[in-house]
């Protein structure tokens, strides 16, 4: 039954008995978790080898800056939940006890669908971007024409599924053991990867276009290629130049940067187990997003300034088997390359730049679970789906989401999933959050008053001012998304569609299924969903 009212008579929110969970995660822990969800060093990647090449005239600084301030509002709504509501399963949590309970679902739905396709194609990346140039490096290191021809395995199909098989399983374990292990093992590898970060950010400040020519003959020369590779990658690509500025090409670009910058709040889905959530998770949401944008545009400000953005886009469009190599360099090998002659460097490069490739799969796994969690307290998923374990982590959960991943990694692998071909409709449970905020005043004011952030500006709560500013740019996002050349409506395949256009019927479904269970059991969901979840 209900809690009694206080004293000053307003009315408590009645919490059921605790998850299990445990809040294990400092703000540290929280800001190195979105850091390394928006994946600096995959981010610069994709802009790297995409946008010169793709979007001529686009600017990969421009796009960049744009996605770090349009992704603000949004962090700073989900910041603003997480820390009013600081429980386990994000917005299903934010929309479902604002908006209406199956809109909640429907948007939770919406995320995990994406979580499992995102913890699946990360898994890839390890030996796509991680082994396979870290094998190029230290065969070229140690001049070991074994060492290059794995990483040219390491881009083969089989291959790239078996050690992204291995990771899931890896983290699977990890996460039955504990979210404590988790996290001593994020915040060390974090600390790997940014030292290589700082390094490639000096060496880039310090070499210029002929350091990069040079360096990258040699580089290529000694994997076994020609030794005038950068004459291969100019008259392979067509003699590419770069065209001047141009507003559209840059707004499209925009996408990629965007695809790193939007995810700065999945902490949001282990809320129940952030200590002091309003200082971590401000810190860990919008601070997050500063923090990447920031460090991206040195690395792209030093990109530009040592290899040109010419030479870039030459490199994207590239036909790589003229260099002797099975896939493109990304622009942590091009730095390797600068300092060819000092392999040590060349060595932590490689090394550190294996920590960014798969982050994006523990932070989706751990998300998932908790969504999964949340839904079975809620009644809407199976009991056993909240079952626990003495080291406090949901083993039940873990499983069903390792074997989806599977799933999804092979999808990957095979084809029939692309990179950016679910953002789309991602997004839109971020909306969907962002309305929420706009209205949470005024549905859930007992709420809104107890809340730290209860201010007002010209009679309108200063959170309904920021839901909106958070719509208004998602749904310019949304169409950048929509009409993008390279991964926008026009490039999705079959299967990705029906992906899309299940969700909103399989959450109905589920959801429909749920209700009528439970009023045969005895049990409103009408009181369950008034409610806070638990701890």
């Amino acid at each position: 039954m209900a809690a009694e009212p206080p004293p000053g008579g307003s009315t408590q929110v009645f919490e059921r008995k605790a998850t299990g969970l445990r809040r294990e995660a400092s703000a540290g822990d929280v800001f190195i978790y979105n850091t390394n969800n928006q994946n600096i060093g995959i981010g610069v990647t994709f802009i790297v080898l995409l946008v010169p090449a793709l979007y001529v005239g686009g600017s990969m600084i421009w796009s960049t800056i744009l996605a770090g301030l349009l992704a603000l509002p949004m962090a700073a709504v989900y910041a603003y939940f997480a820390a009013v509501m600081p429980r386990s399963g994000g917005d299903y949590v934010y929309i479902g006890r604002t908006l209406h309970p199956f809109l909640g679902f429907l948007a939770s739905w919406n995320w995990v669908v994406w979580l499992i396709t995102y913890t699946g194609i990360p898994a890839a990346y390890l030996a796509q971007y991680g082994l396979s140039g870290l094998c190029r490096e230290l065969g070229y290191v140690f001049d070991s024409p074994r060492l290059v021809g794995y990483g040219d395995d390491f881009t083969r199909k089989w291959w790239i599924f078996t050690a992204g098989t291995i990771l899931l399983i890896l983290f699977a374990l990890v996460f039955a053991y504990g979210t404590r292990l988790y996290f001593r093992i994020q915040n060390t590898t974090f600390a790997i990867a940014m030292l290589g970060v700082v390094i490639g950010i000096v060496v880039l400040a310090v070499k210029g276009h002929s350091d990069t020519t040079s360096g990258f003959n040699a580089y290529i020369s000694g994997l076994g290629g020609p030794h005038d590779a950068a004459r291969v990658v100019s008259t392979s690509s067509g003699n590419y130049h770069q065209a001047g500025f141009d507003l559209r090409h840059t707004l499209e670009a925009m996408v990629w940067p965007l695809f790193i910058t939007l995810y700065a709040i999945t902490s949001s889905f282990i809320g129940g187990e952030v200590r002091n959530a309003r200082r971590s998770q401000f810190l860990g949401m919008p601070g997050s997003i500063v923090y990447v944008t920031i460090v991206m545009l040195l690395l792209l400000v030093g990109l530009a300034h040592a290899a040109g953005s010419a030479f870039l886009g030459q490199l994207g469009l590239a036909d790589v088997s003229k260099l002797g190599i099975s896939s493109t360099p990304t622009y942590n090998e091009l730095i390797a390359a600068m300092v060819h002659n000092q392999g040590w460097l060349v060595v932590i490069l490689g090394v550190s730049f294996v920590f960014w490739t798969y982050v994006w799969l523990p932070i989706n796994f751990l998300a998932a679970t908790r969504a999964f969690l949340a839904w079975a307290f809620d009644g809407l998923f199976p009991p056993q789906l909240k079952t626990v374990s003495n080291r406090a982590t949901p083993v039940v959960a873990i499983a069903v989401v390792w074997v989806l991943s599977e799933v999804c990694l092979y999808l990957y692998v095979d084809g029939i999933f692309n990179t950016l071909n679910g953002i789309w409709a991602w997004i839109w449970s971020f909306v969907l959050c962002s309305i929420a905020a706009m209205v949470f005043p005024y549905r859930r004011r007992d709420l809104w008053q107890a809340s730290p952030f209860n201010g007002s500006t010209l009679g309108i709560p200063n959170i309904t001012i920021l839901g909106g500013v958070s719509t208004a740019c998602l749904l310019f996002c949304e169409y950048w998304f929509w009409v993008d050349p390279i991964q926008g409506y026009d490039t999705w395949g079959t299967t990705l569609r029906w992906v899309m256009v299940l969700i909103i019927p399989t959450a109905a479904l589920v959801y429909g299924a749920a209700w009528a269970i439970s009023r045969r059991s005895g049990v409103s969901l009408d009181k369950v969903f008034a409610e806070i979840p638990p701890e």
